[in-house]
């Protein structure tokens, strides 16, 4: 029998080309942050080497190592399932697979997470939601790194002891407020979380308040939308449509809505149409994410849109920064007001 032929592997497609075996494994997955001539010399030489992938020694070296664990509040948000696409492929990238433990509203996910760490193979954890409430005592208690995504920084909690990544919740809901004033709008809504809520829709109703004072305009209570759930999940396009009908009974008079999250906004569309109102000619509404769907609303849905890939991406390389014995860190990333067709000058009296 002839000889075995020895397969070609990354590391001897690295060695021709001259370059990292990390190059190398980035343009043979398509990857950004590779030249195109790079990528093209590296395609031609592992053509003309015969490279062919082992994908069964790949997955044995994903499942041979602990994985990364996401605590997900809100598994059904759109947002969120963009993130994870781009969390996924980061943590693949790094030899790991990705274990998603979906969180109710109401659950704790820092106990939740200390209960996995503790009987599962796990050597980081990503907090994907969450509670802003949490006090520096329940994070001593965790044994691997982890990172807090699309939750800001906590105000118990020294910055030493975790890292974050978000948008600034306060400040862009602040900013999306201001587009509506920006318009002429005065009687202005929001479509909220229940005070006693401890997600990111709080943070986002108080920049909704610190726009309206900023502006001289008096906050209406009875503009500040919200119901007290027991155990339900209010970042729903339900919820929407419930605090939207609610408020065009009783306050028929409000102009523009900004809803903390494009669900909510979603939501309230449909409740603004079965009330023979328009939008945006009698009423504007502005959302919060950026979701996809919120283009294929008519109108299309006016949003402070945030960058899910950009929070994801980030979120996985400080984690294996940490995993590494690197620093904590907080970082914000900023939104930005994507206009549609949602929103428009406020009608004349």
């Amino acid at each position: 029998m002839p000889p075995e032929v020895k397969r070609p592997t990354i590391k001897d497609i690295a060695k021709a080309a001259g370059v990292g075996v990390v190059t190398v494994s980035r343009a043979l997955n398509d990857k950004p942050d590779v030249s195109e001539a790079t990528r093209g010399r590296i395609l031609a030489l592992a053509e003309e080497m015969g490279y062919r992938p082992n994908r069964h020694a790949r997955f044995l070296k994903l499942t041979h190592n602990p994985a990364i664990a996401v605590m997900m509040k809100g598994i059904d948000n759109p947002f969120f399932g963009r993130m994870l696409d781009t969390m996924e492929t980061a943590v693949r990238e790094r030899d790991h697979l990705l274990t998603v433990v979906k969180v109710p509203h109401w659950g704790d996910e820092v106990e939740e997470a200390i209960t996995l760490v503790d009987e599962e193979m796990v050597a980081g954890v990503i907090f994907l939601g969450g509670s802003f409430s949490h006090e520096a005592r329940v994070f001593e208690r965790m044994r691997v790194p982890f990172v807090l995504s699309t939750v800001s920084r906590l105000d118990k909690v020294p910055d030493g002891m975790y890292s974050s990544v978000s948008v600034d919740d306060e400040l862009e809901a602040a900013r999306a407020v201001r587009h509506l004033i920006d318009l002429g709008h005065r009687r202005i809504a929001v479509l909220g979380v229940d005070p006693a809520d401890v997600s990111v829709g709080a943070q986002r109703v108080s920049g909704y308040r610190h726009a309206l004072e900023e502006a001289g305009i008096a906050v209406d209570e009875e503009l500040v939308r919200y119901e007290v759930l027991d155990q339900e999940d209010p970042y729903t396009f339900e919820h929407g449509y419930r605090l939207a009908q609610r408020l065009l009974a009783e306050r028929p008079d409000v102009t523009a809505v900004f809803a903390i999250a494009d669900v909510l906004a979603i939501g309230a569309l449909r409740a603004i149409r079965e009330a023979g109102r328009r939008v945006p000619e009698d009423l504007s509404i502005i959302g919060f994410d950026g979701i996809t769907i919120g283009d294929f609303v008519e109108p299309r849905l006016t949003t402070l849109a945030q960058p899910p890939e950009r929070i994801a991406q980030l979120t996985c390389d400080i984690l294996f920064d940490q995993m590494a014995s690197g620093p904590v860190q907080h970082v914000f990333v900023p939104g930005m007001i994507r206009e549609g067709g949602s929103t428009a000058p406020a009608p004349a009296l």
